[in-house]
């Protein structure tokens, strides 16, 4: 059965105690599941906050919710860093295409590299665990009346439709550059959450099913992206590592803009 409605306002407050959570393991050990769930789950809050600020909600100058935006963005960045590395070597350990060599070497500097990251992410959350709660409760207190906020469910996919057209850009898919490319996914993954908020609306699902993919097909581009250039960093340019890291790069990129196209 399709969901009747949806509550914008308790999904922030579950993704709230859900990151809250997920900071407090990620500081006791920061495994890679633990870093994983605490990066999300500010995507899925920043994402939430989005949708309430198209609802009118949330103002778009609101104090409250940019002092949380700050915040959120200082975690999720060290959060970030670390699973870059954790990606990183799992496709140098995985992935077959690459010299054994030279990957098994770039492998053990980046351990070394991933441990010295983890310890930064735990004084980073050390320090914002309490402002982030303190952050969310503001946020919270200041939506006012708009607490009890009902959204009929049909209205979701339109209005995320509508968000994330106006975040497209102009120019034409085979002119965007790498960052352009970046921040289309970065809009596909918001826009996938939101709809995600309709469990149970066939329209938000499939609609969500779709961002999900060029979310995914854009990562896998930015992944390759991020090995190539650790591999020129510690290779050189022309180390066969680095040249195998950036054909990969090259032929998943073509194929995330080609899945745009479609």
């Amino acid at each position: 059965m399709a969901a009747k409605a949806v509550h914008p306002i308790e999904t922030l407050r579950e993704h709230a105690t859900a990151l809250e959570a997920a900071m407090t393991v990620a500081l006791a050990k920061p495994r890679k599941t633990a870093v994983h769930d605490v990066r999300t789950l500010v995507r899925r809050l920043e994402a939430q906050m989005e949708l309430l600020t198209q609802l009118a909600a949330l103002p778009a100058d609101s104090a409250e919710a940019s002092e949380l935006g700050r915040e959120l963005r200082k975690l999720r960045r060290a959060a970030g860093r670390v699973r870059d590395l954790d990606v990183q070597r799992k496709t140098l350990k995985t992935y077959t295409g690459l010299p054994k060599r030279a990957a098994t070497e770039l492998r053990g500097e980046l351990k070394e590299a991933r441990e010295q990251r983890a310890k930064k992410l735990q004084r980073v959350l050390l320090k914002q665990l309490p402002r982030v709660v303190g952050a969310l409760e503001q946020v919270v207190e200041s939506l006012g009346t708009a607490n009890g906020l009902v959204l009929p469910a049909l209205r979701l996919a339109p209005l995320v439709e509508r968000w994330t057209l106006s975040q497209e850009s102009a120019t034409p898919l085979a002119g965007l550059d790498d960052d352009q490319l970046h921040s289309r996914r970065k809009v596909a993954k918001a826009a996938r959450y939101m709809m995600e908020t309709a469990a149970g609306a066939a329209s938000a699902e499939q609609a969500a099913a779709r961002y999900e993919q060029e979310q995914n097909a854009g990562g896998h581009w930015h992944d390759w992206m991020d090995l190539e250039a650790t591999a020129r960093e510690y290779f050189g340019r022309k180390h066969p590592l680095t040249l195998a890291a950036g054909k990969h790069c090259k032929r998943s990129r073509a194929e995330y803009v080609k899945l745009l196209e479609r």
